[in-house]
């Protein structure tokens, strides 16, 4: 009995590949939009995404290709070609800016871009791209459903923006580069003033500065030392119960008793 299943199933699905593969082979447009239909509503959109390839030039002026480029854009985006379906997504925008599903066509643009996003450490141009895909699109959809689903996307590459930044950041004072730290320091607190990373980037400021004060020639000593203890101030006024707290509080006694210690030899 279950080799007679076996059978069955395997000369149905056979069935089904070789019904597939004729009309695929095929030149009846009709027969290949109806199978294209079949096949994305099956989830074989691989399959879709051949036949609606094959006959995109036959229906392009015809009442069907409105839906017939929203569901191959579909199909793209399932099959994870997030570049190819963002662009067929935009081309549908373009087409058919009235179309109900023209919203929901840019809001896949948004989220092809954020697939598309990789991690923080390497070329954030795609993520960058849908920083911008966001924003324009709560500009044309201020009260869209799918709002909140974008802010938390926006969220998340924004701080992916600003973990990258933080970490180049950190990366010149982990190679001693002091002065460079500072300066990148103080440029990602201009630039992402709300960032969940500013607790971290004040400490971090703080820390390079304190280092280089201590390690400053006596001509400079003092008003670098001076610096390092304004940096401090600024990073326990605004935080002052965090795990850096300990390390904060060492440092800056450091920096006391040097200044302490530049007053006496200067009595």
């Amino acid at each position: 009995m279950k080799k007679l299943i076996i059978i069955l199933l395997a000369f149905g699905l056979f069935s089904s590949c070789s019904e597939y593969q004729k009309v695929y082979n095929g030149k009846d447009p009709a027969a290949k939009y109806k199978m294209a239909w079949e096949m994305y509503e099956k989830g074989k959109y691989r399959k879709a995404d051949q036949l609606f390839t094959q006959i995109d030039k036959y229906y392009k002026f015809k009442p069907q290709y409105q839906r017939l480029l929203f569901a191959h854009a579909m199909s793209l985006y399932n099959m994870k070609q997030y570049l190819s379906a963002g662009e067929l997504f935009r081309k549908f925008t373009r087409l058919f800016p009235e179309s109900s599903k023209a919203e929901e066509a840019d809001f896949y643009i948004v989220k092809a871009y954020y697939k598309l996003s990789p991690k923080y450490s390497v070329d954030q141009a795609y993520t960058e791209r849908g920083i911008q895909e966001v924003a324009q699109f709560l500009k044309k959809y201020p009260y869209s459903k799918f709002k909140k689903e974008v802010n938390e996307i926006n969220k998340e590459l924004t701080q992916k923006i600003e973990k990258k930044y933080f970490e180049i950041s950190k990366q010149y004072y982990n190679l001693d580069y002091y002065k460079s730290a500072i300066v990148a320091f103080n440029n990602f607190l201009i630039d992402y003033p709300g960032s969940i990373y500013k607790p971290d980037a004040l400490f971090y400021r703080f820390k390079a500065a304190a280092d280089l004060a201590l390690n400053s020639v006596e001509s400079k000593k003092e008003e670098r030392l001076k610096k390092a203890v304004e940096y401090y101030k600024n990073f326990t006024q605004k935080y002052k119960n965090t795990s850096y707290q300990k390390e904060a509080e060492k440092l800056y006694n450091k920096l006391e008793a040097e200044l302490k210690k530049k007053a006496s030899n200067e009595v």
